[in-house]
């Protein structure tokens, strides 16, 4: 373990352009893991990757006024950023063209103007690919104290406006009843966001960006609801996968751009598939749990109704019924015997008292949903029993309770068959 630790971890340390590129990762982390947290809420991840592109004119204007001045720059594509959200709220507003429409038009045609502009640059040469796919061991001082500076707005913004882009993310309608300044907030995280971008843009590039922007708080999203968990997870997340990508791409020789962002993605994937509350493993398990128990379920009612059969003419129709094969029919009775719901002599199953009130109770259920259903008409006869035997597992006590209340203590269902009674 020490001498993994020493060879993957301290190893590339003893490099400065490596400091300074886990230095950046960190702040790109940190600044995408928040900002992030907000586009996605807010369903902006076109606008996200619009502003990564249409960011690139100011960078270039900025150049062709100071050089490469980081401020400079830095001004410029802020400015770009704002002018493009700008431009798509307003042609989406004043023309017939929807939102994603004008994303594409806007910055398409920004990204276009920054790259003939480039082209105009006499005796200058600009890496567009460090543009687009990051260059995070070429970042400089100058790079690093951008970096931080834009990492550091962005904590105090979210800190001071955490109610703000709270409710206009959540219920714009709300915040402007409120006194919110809806528009105000709108435009001021798309600054925070051109401000992000600029500081991911060395480290991953513009088209990786977007994923860093997303990735790390669709990733936060899967494991909790709560804003005040998912924005440090998020950065938490964001931070991890940008040190561990930088580390990767170092002792494999990756692009360290592209090794960032898939190994974001990759705890996205676990996460998706692992996740204790929407997980694709918790919603088999959970899934086959509910079959399990409406299946359960079901052998307690047809038990209920084929009492006093022998028990290998019961069991046969319970299999019939029920399309369980013998092993896994055994499985269940065992189970609600196990239970105390149901008991077994030589002859037959029988139900217990706990069994019997379980069975009336889902009679009732099915009965009575049966009822409602035929009173309103919005199922046919045929259809009547079926659905039933799908609601009869769904509808807890208190709303079958309300559910007979409203229908007036009924008899009897369509069919004619009485409506077991709760005892009192």
């Amino acid at each position: 373990m020490t001498e993994f630790i020493k060879y993957f971890l301290l190893e590339p340390l003893q490099y400065e352009f490596i400091q300074r590129a886990l230095l950046a990762s960190v702040a790109v982390g940190i600044s995408c893991g928040l900002i992030g947290v907000y586009i996605m809420l807010r369903r902006m991840s076109l606008i996200g990757d619009a502003l990564a592109h249409a960011v690139l004119p100011g960078i270039v204007i900025g150049f062709m006024v100071a050089g490469k001045s980081e401020l400079v720059m830095f001004t410029g594509a802020v400015v770009s950023g704002i002018i493009t959200s700008v431009l798509i709220g307003f042609l989406s507003r004043n023309s017939i063209i929807k939102e994603d429409t004008s994303i594409g038009i806007i910055f398409t045609g920004a990204f276009a103007l920054g790259i003939l502009l480039i082209s105009q640059l006499k005796g200058v040469h600009l890496d567009l690919s460090s543009y687009l796919f990051g260059d995070i061991l070429g970042v400089s001082t100058g790079d690093l104290i951008l970096s931080f500076t834009i990492t550091l707005v962005i904590i105090i913004c979210v800190i001071l406006f955490y109610k703000q882009l709270l409710i206009t993310s959540f219920d714009p309608t709300l915040a402007i009843t409120i006194g919110i300044p809806v528009s105000v907030i709108h435009y001021g995280l798309m600054t925070l966001l051109s401000m992000s971008i600029v500081a991911g843009l060395q480290s991953v590039g513009v088209v990786l960006l977007v994923a860093m922007l997303i990735t790390p708080a669709a990733t936060a999203y899967l494991l909790t609801h709560s804003l005040k968990k998912i924005l440090p997870l998020s950065v938490l997340i964001a931070v991890v996968a940008s040190i561990s990508g930088l580390f990767l791409s170092y002792h494999f020789n990756f692009s360290s751009g592209a090794s960032i962002v898939l190994t974001a993605v990759m705890f996205f994937t676990v996460a998706f598939i692992f996740s204790p509350k929407e997980g694709l493993l918790i919603k088999y398990l959970r899934k086959k749990k509910t079959a399990r128990t409406a299946i359960s379920e079901d052998v307690i009612k047809l038990i209920m109704r084929y009492k006093g059969l022998q028990l290998d003419e019961q069991v046969s129709k319970l299999s019939s019924e029920t399309g369980l094969h013998l092993r896994n029919l055994k499985s269940i009775l065992n189970s609600l015997e196990s239970k105390g719901f149901l008991y077994s002599d030589n002859n037959s199953y029988s139900l217990t008292n706990q069994g019997l009130a379980e069975a009336r109770r889902l009679v009732r259920t099915h009965r009575l949903w049966e009822t409602y259903a035929s009173k309103e008409k919005f199922l046919s006869d045929d259809e009547l029993h079926s659905d039933a035997e799908k609601i009869e597992h769904l509808l807890p006590d208190e709303l079958v309770d309300e559910l007979d209340r409203e229908l007036g203590y009924p008899e009897k269902d369509p069919h004619g068959s009485e409506i077991p009674r709760t005892e009192s």
